[in-house]
């Protein structure tokens, strides 16, 4: 399974990519601490609030059955939310033991129904 420390990691590099400043597009709760409030916005970022998440490396037989989980993932961030302008793909990979939970991401961003 994926540790909170990876996840937060794969946040801070999400975060990076927007212009807009970090606190003003997170939820705007009470977090104990900056860690909670980064594994909130990866939490986000998998079930596609930023976006459709989609699993790059997934296997699939002639029947569209998964064979192979995904455990590269991409995300567009559109240009009006980058530091750049430009809109990016934002790409991060799970690893660790897989856990089902990268089918579910395949599965609804692949076929859009979040």
């Amino acid at each position: 399974m994926i540790s909170d420390s990876q996840k937060i990691q794969i946040a801070k590099k999400f975060a990076k990519l927007h212009q807009t400043p970090f606190a003003a597009w997170t939820p705007d709760e009470d977090y104990p601490s900056d860690d909670d409030r980064y594994l909130a916005v990866y939490n986000n970022l998998i079930i596609g609030v930023y976006g459709d998440c989609y699993g790059i490396n997934a296997e699939y037989d002639e029947d569209d059955n998964l064979i192979q989980e995904a455990t590269e993932f991409e995300v567009a961030v559109e240009g009006f939310e980058s530091k750049s302008g430009q809109a990016e793909i934002f790409f991060f990979e799970i690893t660790g033991e897989l856990t089902g939970r990268s089918k579910v991401i395949e599965d609804h961003g692949r076929h859009g129904d979040w």
